[in-house]
């Protein structure tokens, strides 16, 4: 039987394996994490955000639009629009046999394009104060899910107000000119 002892210098080497060995460890921890981060952050920043909104109008009478908008960075095709109240009930009396969005499943969504819907904001706001929305999409290989709580009451107070020249198309022009700076801001 050997008796084999160590010496000070094989025990510092034997201490500094095991410490190389952890840190190796750590680091490919600390790698592997920092992949997935980085990751995520591009594809966070990639990936497309559907959202829905109303948006106001004012171009000789106020206007009032849902709108279903990309604000992501690539496509998106949509693969379920549902929600919680029938929103074809919103339409004015004119178009009361339209269904805002019925066909935007299917669709897809670049970034930056939207779809809009007219609706008669005050039957609307009479019938009920929120809408939830929820919405399937995807892009590439990829699925995402969006719940929007859309509380129509929130809007009564944001129209503008213009000053009008009735008979003058110029004043519709510097109207429309005015919104659009408005909607700029």
């Amino acid at each position: 039987m050997n008796n084999y002892t160590f010496s000070p210098s094989d025990i510092i080497q034997i201490i500094g394996i095991i410490v190389s060995f952890f840190t190796s460890i750590a680091a490919i921890v600390i790698s592997v994490k920092t992949l997935k981060q980085n990751s995520q952050m591009i594809e966070d920043s990639s990936r497309p955000y559907i959202c829905i909104y109303g948006e106001h109008v004012y171009v000789r009478t106020p206007c009032y639009y849902l709108v279903v908008k990309n604000f992501g960075n690539s496509g998106a095709t949509i693969q379920s629009f549902t929600y919680d109240f029938d929103i074809s009930q919103f339409m004015p009396d004119a178009l009361s046999d339209e269904e805002p969005f019925q066909f935007i499943e299917g669709s897809t969504l670049f970034p930056g394009q939207s779809f809009h819907s007219f609706i008669d904001f005050g039957k609307a706001c009479s019938l009920t104060p929120t809408v939830n929305f929820h919405i399937v999409y995807s892009s590439g290989s990829h699925t995402y899910e969006e719940d929007i709580f859309l509380n129509l009451e929130s809007y009564k107070s944001n129209f503008t107000s213009h000053t009008a020249t009735k008979g003058q198309e110029l004043s519709i022009i510097a109207e429309t000119l005015q919104e659009m700076h408005i909607h700029s801001l």
